[in-house]
């Protein structure tokens, strides 16, 4: 195989050197092509990363905005809870303070007035809750 190889040689003529440079323009061709597409390609997916690494951060960022309204509402909601029942609360004590007897009830035990020519005692171990005895 070796002889035979030896016995082959390349002419040396105008249209040879011809087809080799257009052999060796089309391959300096064939590698720009190659190097301009590789670089289109990264180009392309450079950009496509930055927008999906944009929508990525603009999805985190609405989870947690979303996140914070939830807890937010749930916080009121909790709040709003508290104030029906206080309102509730309220609007008892509203009801009561209509009715005469448990107004007349209160402040007799709270401000300590009496009826004319009615008489109160006071007892050491029923004393109010609300009266300051000098004992702390």
């Amino acid at each position: 195989m070796a002889q035979q190889q030896q016995k082959i040689r390349k002419l040396e003529n105008d249209y040879t050197k011809q087809r080799e440079l257009e052999f060796q323009s089309d391959q300096a061709t064939a590698v720009s092509v190659r190097r301009r597409r590789k670089k289109r390609a990264c180009i392309i997916i450079s950009v496509f990363m930055i927008f999906a690494m944009i929508f990525a951060v603009q999805i985190v960022r609405a989870k947690v905005n979303y996140a914070a309204v939830n807890a937010q509402i749930s916080k009121q909601k909790q709040t709003v809870k508290k104030e029906r029942v206080r309102h509730k609360h309220l609007t008892a004590r509203v009801s009561q303070l209509n009715n005469k007897d448990y107004v007349e009830q209160l402040i007799r035990d709270r401000y300590y007035y009496t009826k004319p020519g009615e008489t109160v005692y006071s007892f050491p171990n029923q004393a109010p809750k609300d009266v300051d005895n000098g004992e702390e």
